[in-house]
């Protein structure tokens, strides 16, 4: 169904089409409108803004006001709006990230954007879902068995 949005997208930002459709797969369950509060975001980077909530922003930098709102994973790759608009994502409503492309387009960007960091997939791969590669005294990352190692195993049944 998302296919030519995930073919153009993995090669605009050289990713394996298998590691987007696994961080899919993980990530929402190929649901479209999935939408998730991120609360430990807010307690951990947003804490300091006030929270204004009275009428619907004129800009997309005016949503950083709102809590609730940017501290939250959308869509089909569960991006978060801060982390999209990080990326260059602009919007008139920040629900747009439920498009599957624009969606796919923001998350296959971020993925790109953390291997020119990392320059390394598994890592990648942990950031994605954590903000960044924690690892355990163990040399395991700290999202080891609950994250990274069930994307490894889509991207492998997906024959990538």
């Amino acid at each position: 169904m998302y296919e030519t949005i995930i073919t153009n997208c993995a090669r605009v930002y050289k990713i394996d089409e298998a590691l987007i459709r696994a961080i899919i797969k993980k990530e929402s369950s190929w649901r479209q409108y999935a939408y998730k509060v991120e609360l430990g975001f807010w307690q951990r980077y947003m804490s300091g803004i006030k929270r204004i909530f009275y009428a619907t922003p004129e800009k997309d930098e005016d949503w950083l006001k709102y809590s609730d709102i940017i501290s939250a994973s959308y869509g089909l790759t569960q991006i978060m709006l801060s982390t999209a608009m990080e990326e260059g994502f602009r919007f008139t409503f920040p629900f747009e990230l439920f498009d599957p492309e624009k969606n796919i387009q923001a998350g296959a960007k971020h993925l790109s954007v953390l291997f020119k960091r990392y320059g390394n997939w598994n890592d990648v791969i942990s950031a994605y879902n954590q903000g960044n590669n924690r690892k355990r005294p163990d040399g395991k990352y700290e999202n080891q068995e609950s994250y990274v190692d069930v994307v490894l195993e889509f991207i492998k049944e997906d024959g990538g």
